[in-house]
């Protein structure tokens, strides 16, 4: 169901270090918006006027302590400015967390607080909790992060925006022949080396997995169209939850000895079915085409 939210163009994301909103930023990014970490304060002004007042593109734009120019004053100033200028097509976005939370996070990835002042570690989280305590109430969405997953956060993140998600994950389904090696950019391969090959019928030998006679071949091998078929069983399931945790795309290989016959049809069928199902789908015959 779609939102009734009026949908931002422009997004600032701010809150507590470490609380996330590096990752928030990347769920923007990936939603379409054109995202910009720890820009000046005094640049945000000029880069809303350029890209999204006169271009109209979507922005998402990251402000934290590290922020040159960074103040509650300035932040409010600014705020106040954005929603008279862009009205409901405005957003702020402030990400929070417990203590515990962030105390255990900097200590996991051993990563410097950006508050350089303090005795220790904690003393630097009291002190920039303290500090966003007068921007928290300027935000129009506040998410506390404590015992979020990515997943969980991008969920929260896009409902609380407006921004709904209907479009499936891009898929990309690559051919390949293993003599030139796997393609670097593979999330899963599938070896089709097992299927019957049309290239020791003479008639078959110099058609591609794109002719007819070809697919023909390989689909009366029925070990082959089994295993094509649990391919896709498998698929719903894995492209289900990596959709539902937000991740961008997903790139697919087909290989066999040549990347000809048996790894074109193969990816041929599969890119097919994924489009029937709505999926966004890029299908590339590496040997084919080089």
């Amino acid at each position: 169901m779609a939102s009734s939210i009026a949908s931002p163009k422009l997004v600032l994301v701010t809150g507590v270090s470490g609380a996330g909103h590096s990752t928030a930023l990347k769920i923007l990014e990936d939603y379409g918006f054109a995202a910009v970490d720890n820009l000046p304060l005094a640049l945000v002004d000029p880069l809303v006027a350029l890209e999204v007042e006169t271009s109209g593109r979507m922005i998402a734009i990251g402000l934290d302590a590290r922020t040159s120019g960074f103040s509650a004053v300035a932040v409010k100033r600014l705020v106040e400015n954005l929603r008279k200028r862009l009205g409901d097509g405005f957003s702020m976005v402030f990400i929070g967390a417990a203590h515990n939370d962030l105390m255990r996070r900097y200590n996991a990835t051993r990563r410097q607080h950006p508050i350089q002042d303090q005795p220790d570690l904690a003393s630097a989280i009291n002190a920039d909790m303290a500090r966003m305590d007068a921007i928290e109430p300027l935000a129009t969405v506040v998410i506390d992060s404590s015992g979020l997953a990515p997943a969980g956060l991008r969920r929260a993140l896009l409902g609380r925006l407006g921004l709904d998600d209907p479009q499936l994950m891009p898929v990309t389904v690559v051919s390949f022949s293993y003599r030139h090696g796997v393609p670097d950019d593979a999330d899963q391969i599938v070896d089709m080396r097992f299927a019957r090959n049309p290239h020791w019928d003479h008639q078959l030998r110099d058609m591609t997995g794109l002719d007819d006679p070809v697919a023909a071949f390989l689909r009366a091998d029925t070990d082959a169209m089994t295993v094509l078929d649990h391919i896709k069983i498998t698929l719903d399931i894995m492209l289900g939850r990596m959709q539902a945790e937000g991740r961008p795309q997903m790139t697919l290989g087909f290989g066999c000895t040549g990347g000809k016959h048996r790894s074109v049809w193969a990816a041929r069928e599969v890119a097919g079915w994924l489009s029937e199902k709505g999926y966004k789908v890029t299908i590339r015959h590496r040997e084919l085409t080089e």
